[in-house]
């Protein structure tokens, strides 16, 4: 991603050219303030986000791997083959993980309380039975996305 923004960037004309409408014929050129500016912030926020995902990732893999095999084998089947298969202890204790994971992110890259950075999921533990598959489904499908 940050390599095509940059070949994106570095591919257009830097230089002023003529152009011309049905009236006029005028100079139209790059206006280094407002594209280089654009492009260092959107490179700042591209290399963020990638440290975040990293982030993430190092943390949750740490945890897939404290996990007993037949966890590690249950969470691979429903949610990276999508079988139809619920285990409500190892849901919970992976959302509580994923919930953990965001509160991190959000004091170490955000400075600021998790409530801010962590989108409006359900608080796994005020969820009720019934609704408690669909929102560890939401919160782990948005985690596995932000990963990549």
């Amino acid at each position: 991603m940050l390599k095509k923004s940059r070949i994106g960037f570095f591919n257009q004309t830097m230089s002023s050219y003529v152009t011309s409408n049905e009236l006029q014929l005028f100079s139209k050129g790059f206006s280094v303030e407002n594209n280089v500016v654009y492009f260092v912030d959107s490179q700042r926020r591209l290399e963020k986000a990638i440290k975040i995902c990293e982030f993430k990732h190092k943390h949750f893999k740490d945890f897939l791997h404290t996990l007993p095999q037949d966890h590690q084998i249950y969470l691979k089947a429903r949610y990276l083959q999508e079988e139809e298969i619920i285990n409500d202890r190892v849901d919970r204790e992976c959302i509580e993980m994923i919930q953990e994971i965001e509160e991190a992110v959000s004091y170490r890259f955000f400075g600021s309380e998790p409530g801010t950075y962590i989108d409006d999921a359900p608080d796994i533990n005020q969820v009720s039975e019934e609704e408690f598959a669909e929102a560890f489904d939401d919160a782990f499908l948005k985690m596995i996305s932000r990963l990549g």
